[in-house]
């Protein structure tokens, strides 16, 4: 008899013992886990909502706070930010549980005359001539069509094309963030039927072949000298005018020639300018050259 007693007892205190233990672990469990609650969007400008919502089980007290000192202890509802920031949303549930939100709040993109993608280039060209087109603007991805392919024809920035038509044409160009394509119209006038004849196009012809010379790694200064005293009257500080937007005196572009871009560039094309003061010299004259692994 004593031993069955025994047994009981023994039983009744194991069974007292997992019945304390499982209320401990369901109470710890209560403790730490988090509430059912979430909130979004976690990225939003200034002015737009915030929208935040709880579900957690026997919820008798909820305490949302935004992280400036505004709080609210509804189940749900929409909260507005208008000041840029990061804010810590903190939602408390019957002052146990907890649970933290990171809301990046930023400031409202204001659109000027100077932060819309502008096309700069010439309204006017001849037939065959290489010209420059320019995005101006912040974009990473630059798509041009030019008008006569209706095709993507240039990826860059900065584009070279040349016409093989004459005709009026509307260049487009996409970028990641314009809706509809910034739209530039340019008149591709024909060429000269007698251009071997052309003395302007015969002198930027002969400028262009010895620039490409110095290039391609000859000798520089039979090259030099011979632009610099047949065509600029031995003035080495005339303006040389690069893709329409680079600017160098004479000398210094040569140099660069020789060193920077050895083997490197392709000359495209010479567009002379005469000096109507000093008949028989070069005022300024613009040159068209790409690296050769953009062609």
């Amino acid at each position: 008899m004593g031993k069955i007693s025994n047994t009981k007892i023994y039983i009744t205190v194991t069974a007292i013992l997992i019945c304390v233990l499982i209320a401990l672990l369901i109470r710890l469990f209560l403790m730490r886990r988090e509430p059912a609650g979430f909130v979004t969007p976690l990225e939003v400008y200034e002015g737009e909502p915030v929208f935040y919502s709880d579900s957690t089980f026997r919820a008798l007290h909820r305490l949302w706070e935004f992280g400036n000192g505004d709080a609210s202890g509804e189940k749900q509802g929409e909260y507005i930010y208008h000041e840029a920031g990061a804010y810590r949303i903190r939602l408390s549930v019957n002052y146990t549980m907890h649970k933290e939100f990171l809301v990046n709040v930023r400031k409202h993109v204001r659109f000027d005359n100077d932060s819309l993608i502008r096309i700069v280039a010439p309204h006017t060209a001849m037939q065959g001539e290489f010209i420059v087109f320019r995005g101006v603007g912040y974009a990473k991805e630059w798509r041009w069509s030019f008008g006569e392919t209706h095709l993507t024809d240039s990826r860059e920035q900065a584009a070279i094309y040349a016409y093989e038509n004459p005709g009026a044409y509307e260049v487009e160009l996409m970028t990641e963030d314009t809706k509809y394509p910034v739209r530039h119209t340019i008149s591709i006038l024909p060429k000269y039927m007698e251009e071997e004849t052309d003395e302007r196009s015969m002198m930027g012809n002969d400028i262009r072949e010895k620039l490409q010379a110095i290039v391609d790694g000859k000798p520089f200064g039979p090259n030099y000298n011979h632009i610099l005293n047949k065509y600029l009257c031995q003035n080495p500080n005339v303006l040389i005018t690069v893709n329409e937007s680079k600017n160098n005196d004479f000398y210094s572009y040569c140099q660069g020639l020789k060193i920077i871009d050895r083997r490197v560039t392709t000359i495209l094309e010479v567009i002379v300018f005469p000096d109507e003061q000093r008949p028989g010299c070069l005022k300024t004259f613009k040159v068209i050259q790409i690296k050769n692994e953009e062609r």
